[in-house]
């Protein structure tokens, strides 16, 4: 239940507490006074969009904080979203800035709107003059029945809405299979033309490194073979003067007689007699490489010409040889799954025909269920409305559906079908008898609605785990004896929960458990807005004021304490 609301800096409003108690809260005052902002405050911490313009003029941000007492399931999802609490409350707050910007916070802590909204949405529902709008939106009728139809309506729901998703899914991928004929055939022929230049190339791992690698001997040829050649013969056969290992030779024999004379001349003699060998060695090698290589000019263009294909391939498919071959072997892939086609296509039409019969006596099946929800609910709603003075009252929950070429085979038909069923379902009613039924936005006037919100909020209020509900307004446009039966309705509502409500109406206001006062105040040129919790006397005194307008007479007051006396002995009946 919502026990207290904290307001600052919010549209009139500078700093305001407002105590709620249990039972039935009634909100009064003159037209201007900051009733509804007080609703719109509330609706701010549920998680409601924010607007800069709810920030009173002058002022850096609004804020509202809201205590609420919170049961299992609310104690539940908080502990999901990391927000335990062992508090039997639950402190809501949210800030809005001049900027735009907005916080929100439970219990102190950081929360995005989606979860102060779900939190919020499982403590206090608010119903307002757009709760109108949405009864009149015949789209929202089938959500209305579905709620109503209890464990096993939802539970066959689900099981369609499954079928259904398995159906879409097939179809989905069918229109991908089955798509321009033409275009399938220009993409396999692209694909067959593709993988084939890369097999032609018969490319193989490394051949690249390897390529490159012998292209640039190639490129050396001339030039290597002189330097191998000029450098054999300065090594071994120099002509005209002595070649290296001859002088390396001569140096070695010379000191040999006398390397045991002296370490120094043994270590020399050693490193000469070691290089002498390796000159021999590296010369032999020389001679070898220079005698088994042949320069071939054809040889360099077939290696310039092969490592071209590959630039070229590369610049096609992928940066590296195995990336061509991935790529290929991806695309040989693609091109088995097109040819593939036609048969998937006929394995998926017979799993489409299976998952649309499936879905079609399903949907039959959950059509049958809100039938039966619907005539139940339309029943309820005829009590109601007849307790709110719409004896009479003729309530109807009409469904139908119609024919489509491509819908789900049921009761002999092919049916049109969503994702919520085959069922086209709009509410009816007559409030007079001997008129035909018609839809809701076609006959009921201002205070027909408010009964007739009321009686269907009610009624589904029952299935709904929310223990604080808010009606702004819920009484406008109506009178007398109906303006009673709302009341006692009101009153009876909230004899099960806590009830919130901003209202014009005596009779509705004399059935307060708590009546708070709106009021406005000037003060430093500016204009405040107040809240008074009115003992009995005060109570006397704001429903003379209703009753008689701008003059309060004697006669007045006594109506006044006559209507709280009524509203006593009315509330110790419920």
């Amino acid at each position: 239940m919502l026990r207290e609301l904290h307001i600052e800096n919010f549209a009139l409003i500078q700093k305001l507490t407002v105590p709620f108690g249990d039972g039935l809260n009634i909100l009064t005052g003159e037209t201007g006074a900051g009733k509804s902002i007080i609703i719109d405050a509330l609706n701010q911490v549920l998680g409601e969009r924010a607007s800069s313009e709810l920030v009173r003029s002058g002022e850096e941000k609004a804020a509202v904080t809201a205590v609420v007492e919170v049961d299992p399931a609310a104690l539940a999802r908080l502990a999901e979203l990391g927000l335990e609490t062992r508090e039997g409350s639950v402190i809501l707050q949210r800030e809005i800035y001049a900027n735009g910007k907005s916080q929100a916070r439970i219990d102190g802590r950081p929360v995005n709107v989606a979860a102060l909204r779900e939190i919020g949405g499982m403590l206090v529902e608010i119903h307002g003059q757009h709760e109108h709008q949405a009864l009149l939106d015949e789209n929202s009728h089938l959500s209305m029945v579905d709620a109503y139809g209890g464990d096993e309506l939802q539970a066959a729901g689900i099981e369609y809405q499954g079928a259904w998703q398995e159906l879409s899914s097939l179809k989905k991928e069918i229109a991908g299979l089955h798509g321009d004929q033409r275009e399938r055939e220009r993409l396999l022929d692209l694909l067959q033309y593709q993988v084939d230049e890369i097999e032609q190339a018969a490319l193989t791992s490394g051949e690249e490194e390897s390529l490159l690698a012998e292209l640039k001997l190639l490129q050396n040829a001339r030039k290597l073979l002189e330097v191998c050649h000029y450098s054999y013969q300065a090594l071994y056969e120099a002509e005209g003067e002595n070649p290296v290992v001859e002088i390396l030779g001569s140096v070695v024999a010379g000191l040999k007689g006398f390397r045991e004379l002296d370490g120094t001349l043994e270590q020399a003699c050693a490193q000469l007699e070691e290089s002498l060998y390796s000159v021999e060695d590296a010369a032999k090698q020389l001679r070898t490489f220079a005698d088994g290589f042949f320069y071939d000019p054809q040889r360099q263009s077939a290696v310039e010409a092969r490592l071209e294909l590959i630039y070229d391939l590369k610049r096609k498919y992928a940066d590296s040889i195995e990336g061509i071959l991935a790529w290929r072997d991806e695309r040989q892939a693609e091109i088995e799954g097109i040819r593939n086609t036609e048969a998937r296509h006929a394995q998926l039409t017979e799993m489409i025909e299976a998952a649309a019969a499936k879905a079609g006596k399903l949907a039959l099946v959950l059509s049958s269920l809100r039938q039966g929800a619907g005539k139940d609910l339309a029943e309820a709603i005829v009590g109601e409305l007849a307790y709110l003075q719409m004896a009479g009252t003729r309530f109807h929950v009409e469904f139908t559906v119609s024919d489509a070429e491509e819908g789900l085979p049921a009761a002999g038909r092919k049916l049109a079908a969503s994702a919520t069923g085959i069922d086209n379902v709009r509410f009816l009613i007559s409030p007079n008898p001997g008129e035909p039924l018609k839809p809701l936005a076609k006959i009921a006037s201002g205070g027909e609605m408010s009964r007739i919100m009321l009686a269907i909020l009610n009624v589904l209020a029952k299935l709904r785990p929310v223990h604080t509900m808010i009606f702004d307004e819920i009484d406008a446009g109506i009178g007398g004896r109906a303006a009673q039966a709302v009341a006692e309705k009101l009153a009876a509502v909230a004899a099960q929960r806590q009830v919130i409500c901003v209202s014009h109406l005596p009779q509705v206001s004399s059935m307060a458990d708590t009546h708070l006062y709106i009021y406005k105040e000037q003060a430093d040129e500016r204009t405040l807005t107040k809240v008074a919790r009115l003992d009995m006397e005060g109570r006397v005194e704001e429903l003379a004021r209703m009753l008689g307008g701008a003059e309060v007479t004697v006669a007045t007051r006594e109506h006044a304490r006559e209507m709280l006396s009524l509203a006593s002995k009315a509330k110790l009946n419920n």
